[in-house]
């Protein structure tokens, strides 16, 4: 997927976009200021640092306050005055002091007051160029760009409130260094840059979104125990408080303070779920995702527009997750995970769909992969699962079982006596855990990838191309061993995917297959 012979020295010259916005050589010798409007970009990024460290960023001014002699109003007046002033100097003050500059081969960033820091971040190791447009941006066609790049933990550099043309001029300038790192062919050079349109989300799915995520799966796990036995205790209690004498005189039974208090925390429940689903509204509202040929972009958000893309040659793996609540619902959430530096990283160097229906798998399959992953099938309950070996039980039963109940009864016994059999009860729930855990463990080889399923409550499917792994490690424990078993390691430049307990024969031949696919293949492993 490479351009025409001569195409990238014309574009490290000179190129535009249809908004006729256009890079030039005499513009990449010049250091550029981007608009006043960065300062508002600074001042979330002041606030942000605040809220990270309250303790020792408000600190001294709290020992001020303290120290100043005067009545109560006029040091809360006073400290509010010095805080905004300090902080909104400091916010135009980062912007005064930021300067960038787009050179043929990389962008160059300057930043910093006291301590100059220049960042020089080469076009070829941008994974991403990513636009975030606010409220305040918008009129004056105003982005921030994140610029997001292989070897780090999140993004590297940032073009705060610049024209959305230049970003757009970005974005076509990553696009050529991509083609350029590839080998065309006669129908690729032909081919159009059009986009099209895979999924678009609607109204009801940002509702699935917010009750599906992560804040309110905690709520629900937390309040639903709670709720099961809510009448025994709240009795209880108005047994044992002076609530019983408010009741009786607000002329309230006990049964209607039970079902007020039922009221209350269902109430409770409803605003935390609600508040899930503005946030879902507030991100994801009105979210496209388009494929091009050399990249997937999604756009979303209701006040503050996010455009983010990735290049596709930069993916490393496709998952597909599926908790509780979205298997309730029938939906699963897709992540093309980017390389890293290695450090765990959940949302930063990942492409998120937030949700999509069994239906739209194989669609966003083949936008990422294209033909090179002809029989990708993420779908969990599909019968071309291959399962581990049944040893997984016994030995995970043991170590987090058996081993663990034997230990905490020793341990006890000579404190509590019969009563520390009370730790058997951890054996059955282990069981049932492990047995849970392995249900959902599968994989499946074929030609030109790998793919990979787990989970516990929910389900996890992995997708990746043999050509993405850097390094394969085929392990054995002393029972593993024993049982002719082995644990495979794939490693890509986004982590490790682990595959216990299978075949050490197997194990050995795929690795050497995938050896093989690796050293033959004409593309890269970026």
């Amino acid at each position: 997927m490479a351009c025409p012979p001569g195409r990238q020295k014309s574009y490290a010259y000179s190129f535009s976009t249809k908004s006729g916005h256009r890079l030039s050589k005499a513009d990449d010798k010049r250091w550029r200021r981007t608009s006043p409007l960065a300062a508002i970009f600074y001042l979330g990024k002041i606030f942000k640092a605040i809220s990270q460290n309250a303790i020792q960023t408000l600190a001294p001014g709290a020992a001020f306050l303290f120290a100043y002699e005067g009545d109560l109003m006029t040091r809360i007046v006073l400290g509010l005055t010095l805080f905004f002033v300090i902080v909104i100097s400091l916010a135009f003050i980062r912007y005064w002091f930021f300067r960038y500059q787009i050179g043929v081969d990389s962008i160059l960033i300057r930043e910093g007051v006291l301590k100059k820091n220049q960042l020089d971040i080469k076009f070829k190791r941008i994974q991403a160029v990513n636009t975030i447009q606010n409220v305040i941006f918008r009129p004056f066609d105003l982005v921030t760009v994140q610029l997001d790049t292989a070897g780090s933990a999140k993004q590297e550099g940032y073009l705060p409130a610049i024209k959305s043309a230049l970003a757009e001029s970005l974005k076509a300038r990553l696009r050529d260094e991509t083609r350029a790192d590839d080998t065309p062919t006669d129908e690729e050079t032909d081919s159009t840059d059009a986009s099209r349109k895979i999924l678009s989300l609607t109204n009801l799915d940002m509702v699935r979104i917010g009750l599906s995520s992560k804040q309110a799966l905690i709520i629900l796990a937390l309040l639903s125990p709670l709720l099961d036995n809510i009448g025994n205790r709240i009795e209880k209690m108005v047994d044992k408080s002076a609530l019983l004498t408010v009741l009786d005189n607000a002329g309230i039974s006990i049964a209607g303070g039970v079902s007020l208090a039922i009221t209350g925390i269902l109430l409770l429940l409803l605003l935390l779920a609600g508040a899930s689903i503005t946030g879902a509204f507030l991100r994801y509202y009105n979210f496209e995702l388009h494929a091009e040929r050399e990249t997937l972009r999604s756009t979303a958000g209701l006040l503050t527009r996010h455009e983010h893309s990735v290049s596709l040659n930069k993916i490393q793996s496709l998952r597909a997750i599926q908790n509780p609540m979205l298997r309730f619902f029938k939906r699963f959430r897709i992540r093309a995970k980017q390389a890293s530096s290695g450090k765990r990283t959940d949302e930063g160097k990942q492409f998120i769909v937030p949700i999509c229906d069994l239906s739209q798998l194989p669609q966003l399959g083949a936008a990422v992969f294209a033909d090179e992953f002809p029989y990708l099938d993420l779908d969990p309950t599909s019968s071309k699962w291959r399962p581990i070996s049944r040893s997984y039980i016994r030995s995970r039963l043991v170590l987090f079982g058996i081993l663990p109940t034997i230990a905490a009864v020793s341990l006890f016994y000579a404190l509590i006596g019969n009563a520390a059999f009370i730790f058997l009860i951890w054996l059955p729930l282990c069981a049932l855990a492990v047995i849970t855990n392995y249900r959902k463990y599968g994989y499946d080889v074929v030609e030109t990838g790998v793919m990979l399923r787990r989970g516990f409550l929910g389900y996890q499917t992995t997708a990746f191309l043999h050509r993405k792994i850097q390094r394969i490690s085929v392990t054995q424990t002393k029972l593993q061993e024993r049982k002719g078993l082995a644990t495979i390691r794939f490693y890509l430049a986004s982590g490790s995917l682990r595959l216990p307990y299978v075949d050490f024969n197997m194990a050995k031949d795929l690795r050497d297959y995938i050896l093989y696919k690796v050293e033959s293949s004409r593309f890269g492993w970026q």
